[in-house]
């Protein structure tokens, strides 16, 4: 993926849930952002196996 298709994120954590994330990052081989996208990645299709695919709705 190029760099200027990616955006980024800042997530305010407790300082326990980034040591976490980072000794399973760390485990795994991966930086932090790439465990993170994987769980995220993770979460949404185990999500629309549930409900199908998520349709989004926006205002016009």
């Amino acid at each position: 993926m190029a760099e200027e298709d990616k955006k980024q994120l800042t997530l305010r954590i407790p300082q326990e849930v980034h040591k976490k994330l980072r000794i399973l990052a760390a485990i795994k081989g991966q930086t932090m952002t790439e465990y993170f996208i994987e769980l995220v990645e993770e979460a949404y299709r185990k999500d629309s196996k549930d409900t199908g695919p998520i349709q989004l709705k926006l205002p016009t």
